[in-house]
């Protein structure tokens, strides 16, 4: 048996759909069960992930349609027998790739956007339930594989090499962060639907960045994020006048 868990929204998704990962892997210990991801970071959340067999990754919204198309057929020569649109993947556009992908069982939740067309793209639903936590959603998919919970606890998997572990801990030496309490930001988000929209204004950003650096002296501030978020870390930044805020990027 061969399982395909879909996971093309943002990184933080793609975190949710790692217990769900987990539960397969304790459902099914010998078939084959790879991830596709639409972002880096995700594949970069995943790669290391024990219980995956590999993690496929494509921006499909970044390459052209035919260079798009031959990715997602070659993955439809694997010949998967379910695949899984994780929870929350509202687009349409989602359950056309699993349709091209054309695994013989394809599972998702069905959203309000849903209609004849997304029944035809994809042959197993079940109900969201926004009164549920995503997570919660994910393991609701679980008996139409002919699965069910088996692991006492869960918890969203992180596994990270021993050269991660190695640079995380030099940098900590490096900027002599020992003793201190660190607070981890992230000011930026995708850029994809109405997702800007949803962020904390940089100016709260900035204004949390006077106060704490002004009033705390025991906590370091470290600022998360991807090119994308350069210009917004230049702003923060200027308000720290005592050097207690760092990029934490594999640059410094």
């Amino acid at each position: 048996m061969k399982i395909l868990v879909i996971s093309l929204a943002g990184i933080g998704d793609t975190l949710l759909a790692t217990p769900l990962i987990h539960e397969l892997r304790a459902n099914f210990p010998d078939p084959t069960i790879d991830a596709l991801a639409l972002w880096d970071g995700s594949r970069g959340l995943l790669e290391n992930n024990p219980h995956l067999n590999r993690v496929h990754q494509k921006n499909l919204m970044q390459c052209g349609k035919l260079e798009a198309l031959r990715f997602l057929w070659s993955l439809r020569r694997e010949h998967y027998d379910f695949s899984i649109n994780t929870h929350p993947q509202s687009r349409i556009h989602y359950r056309v790739t699993a349709r091209i992908i054309g695994a013989a069982t394809r599972i998702s939740h069905e959203y309000e956007c849903f209609g004849a067309l997304d029944r035809w793209l994809v042959n197993r639903t079940l109900p969201q339930d926004y009164t549920r936590h995503s997570i919660e959603n994910n393991f609701a998919v679980l008996p139409l594989l002919g699965a069910q919970i088996k692991l006492p606890a869960h918890q969203i998997e992180i596994f990270l090499t021993a050269d991660e572990e190695q640079w995380a801990d030099d940098f900590l030496a490096r900027h002599k962060l020992a003793g201190h309490k660190l607070l981890g930001v992230h000011a930026g988000s995708g850029g994809t639907k109405n997702l800007p929209l949803k962020r904390w204004p940089l100016k709260n950003y900035a204004g949390l960045v006077r106060r704490l650096t002004g009033e705390r002296s025991d906590i370091r501030m470290l600022l998360f994020g991807g090119p994308e978020e350069v210009k917004d870390h230049e702003v923060i930044l200027a308000q720290d006048n005592l050097g207690r805020v760092l990029q934490a990027n594999t640059k410094n």
